[in-house]
């Protein structure tokens, strides 16, 4: 409409390592029906080719940042987030390098920005993976930090609003973003996200337009199992519970971390299984640096662990 405003945009992306997924992922925001103003890029330290690639850009559009280590995402988040300030940008988009945003993915959520709700703080699109939702990126809040995915019948209104979001397409307006602050970069990976909607919650919701949509191109596992990532999400969760919630909600939580401590290890007598060992490991190291605050990066827990596989 012409007395609409003109809402800048911007767009922060973290990387490491997928050369080939960021540049579809450069290309969908450089291709979006309604430009960026901005596209800021965080290089977390890859080692395959993405800084030349990078540097071999010439587009004033954008913003790089190469890392002289890996900050995980969180970091990467952090930093992206803090450049993004320096910019007069209204809305500002988070994504990593695997989210391909469809062309109108900025142009169905402006039309709800321009509406300006006081209760509304962020907005997303739909995440999809094979052409289905995935519902895991958007949840609501319940008493406890009881989290519950968004439903299938959501998706067949106009838009829902809910509490928490992955920062995989998610739009938060530069003024809250101002106010609350930057994303804990001492999480590394897992649960920042969460911890900066449970912030954002002081002043709304977050609102879903349907009808946008990026395709994120990840694999897809059944299987559940537990892999070097298990420990930050173990570790960050307790974390939140004692920042957030009341003692009685950590030491619930504490007391199930006991149990799998405890199960692991008398498992590992019974079937002779290292697997049931390293998950127990999981669990004491996240249960102990979380009640220490030891956070940020742990050196044994980085992309070159490996968990035993479990015997059948």
């Amino acid at each position: 409409m012409k007395n609409e405003k003109r809402i800048s945009l911007g767009v922060v992306i973290v990387t490491y390592n997928r050369k080939e997924l960021l540049k579809e992922c450069i290309k969908a925001c450089q291709t979006q029906s309604v430009k960026f103003s901005k596209i800021i890029i965080v290089n977390n330290h890859s080692t395959d080719g993405t800084k030349e690639y990078l540097d071999s850009l010439d587009d004033p559009q954008l913003k790089v940042i190469h890392s002289k280590e890996n900050l995980g995402g969180a970091g990467g988040f952090h930093l992206a987030l803090k450049i993004a300030q320096q910019y007069p940008l209204d809305y500002v988009l988070l994504i990593d390098d695997d989210a391909i945003l469809n062309k109108n993915y900025n142009k169905y959520i402006v039309e709800y920005m321009n509406k300006d709700e006081k209760n509304i703080c962020g907005y997303s699109g739909c995440v999809k993976t094979n052409n289905e939702n995935q519902y895991e990126h958007r949840r609501h809040l319940k008493k406890g930090f009881k989290q519950i995915d968004s439903r299938k019948e959501e998706y067949e209104e106009d838009y829902f609003d809910y509490e928490l979001a992955t920062f995989c397409g998610l739009y938060i307006k530069m003024k809250y973003i101002k106010e609350i602050g930057l994303p804990r970069k001492d999480f590394f990976i897992w649960f920042d996200d969460t911890e900066y909607c449970l912030r954002l919650l002081k002043y709304g919701k977050i609102r879903n337009i349907n009808k946008a949509y990026l395709n994120h191109k990840t694999t897809l596992t059944k299987t559940s199992g537990y892999n070097w990532k298990s420990y930050y999400g173990l570790r960050n969760n307790l974390v939140i519970l004692k920042e957030y919630y009341n003692f009685m909600d950590l030491l619930k939580a504490k007391m199930k971390m006991r149990f799998y401590i405890l199960g692991g290890k008398i498992m590992h007598l019974i079937k002779q299984d290292e697997y049931y060992t390293e998950v127990s490991e999981i669990y004491k190291n996240a249960l102990k640096d979380a009640t220490q605050q030891n956070l940020g990066v742990n050196k044994k827990y980085t992309y070159e662990f490996k968990i035993s596989k479990k015997e059948k």
